[in-house]
């Protein structure tokens, strides 16, 4: 899958239009009398050019290009290659040059070609210069407005300009015209779930998966957007219903990336649900399984754990969440509560005079708990 955020589109190897002089893979013959003082003794041979290319040996067809442009400075298809190649070769700043000479050459020709200009589009983004890969991008989707890929790259390009209107009208496009497009669909429900447009975001995720049902990014996302949708929803049986198909979302997961986010993932899903035993369980598994354990993945094994009155675990892991992210008001609050449920009347004071504080000491249902322990704490 591409990894959208970091995309560096792949050209295919296009197909060669024409040789120096216009004779396809025929080797270059100059009109009139050039023509007789070249012959084999010619420095350059496109035929080898082009062939190199089309091998993959990317650094000699460079050099062999390089050859036909020292004679022939405004052969175009040449200049071409030159910047393909540099392009396969990753090395994204000296494709810049050769690309855009070809461009200007096709121009003062009356030519339109295309390639280039997708060429050039997708060499600025591996460069990250988004803003100058747009014009030539947008001017593709003008050029191949059947072209999926094109309508993706634009997409990409609006988005990491932070022009997610824009970005979200291209996605549109490039999933409307390749419907089988994971990736289009998954970045397309990042700038949906991004934008708080949750609903559009499930929407669009779900296709996604309907074309990638083994994409584990794509499932993670539609499980966020789920859990966040079904605790925005005023409707509980509609609020279930987001839950349950986060918890199977996030179990076809967990079946196909048995790992700590996964197992976390769900656990989040069964604690939405207000499924506390099997969110314990999961939530347990995931923090056996990483190697770096979070704060919040403390709070949310203690809050379930609370629920369940396991105390003792509660006590344990709400203390580590307190250790790694001090001053957080929900983990102070459980772990005042958890105290408290355990008879441990000073520690259960002391957290929540900390909740109390860290919320701004206005915060009535805290203040109600102080007065509650404070009769029975003892320093």
């Amino acid at each position: 899958m591409k990894r959208v955020l970091t995309l560096v589109a792949v050209l295919v190897l296009l197909n060669v239009t024409s040789a120096p002089g216009g004779r396809g893979l025929l080797p270059f013959e100059p009109r009139g009398a050039q023509a007789a003082s070249l012959g084999a003794g010619a420095s350059f041979d496109w035929e080898k050019a082009v062939s190199l290319y089309i091998q993959g040996q990317f650094r000699a067809a460079i050099a062999e290009f390089q050859n036909v442009v020292a004679e022939f400075p405004n052969h175009a298809d040449s200049w071409k290659y030159i910047g393909l190649a540099y392009y396969q070769l990753k090395e994204y700043q000296p494709a810049v040059a050769p690309l855009e000479k070809a461009l200007v050459l096709k121009n003062a020709e009356g030519k339109v070609d295309p390639e280039i200009m997708i060429a050039l589009g997708h060499v600025q983004i591996a460069l990250k210069n988004y803003d100058k890969a747009i014009p030539y991008l947008e001017a593709t989707t003008k050029q191949q407005p059947q072209s999926a890929a094109n309508f993706y790259m634009l997409g990409v390009s609006y988005a990491n300009l932070n022009r997610t209107d824009d970005a979200i009208a291209a996605l549109r496009e490039a999933v409307k015209l390749d419907p089988k497009d994971g990736d289009a669909w998954y970045y397309l429900g990042i700038l949906y779930f991004r934008a708080n447009d949750l609903d559009s975001a499930i929407v669009t995720l779900r296709n996604g998966m309907a074309v990638t049902p083994q994409n584990a990014e794509m499932m993670s996302l539609l499980v966020e957007a789920l859990v966040r949708r079904g605790g925005a929803e005023a409707n509980e049986q509609k609020a279930q219903a987001f839950y349950e198909e986060a918890i199977k979302t996030a179990t076809s997961l967990k079946a196909l990336k048995d790992d700590a986010a996964s197992a976390e993932l769900l656990g989040r899903a069964y604690l939405a649900a207000k499924k506390y035993p099997r969110a314990e369980e999961v939530l347990a598994r995931a923090l056996e399984l990483t190697q770096q354990p979070t704060a919040a993945l403390y709070f949310n094994l203690g809050y379930a754990s609370a629920q369940n009155k396991s105390w003792a675990r509660a006590v344990e892991v709400l203390e580590k969440a307190d250790k790694l992210n001090p001053g957080d008001v929900n983990t102070l609050t459980y772990l005042g509560f958890v105290y408290e449920s355990m008879r441990r009347y000073q520690q259960a004071l002391e957290a929540y005079l900390r909740a109390y504080e860290a919320s701004g000491g206005n915060n009535a249902e805290l203040k109600a708990s102080i007065e509650r322990v404070r009769p029975f704490a003892k320093p």
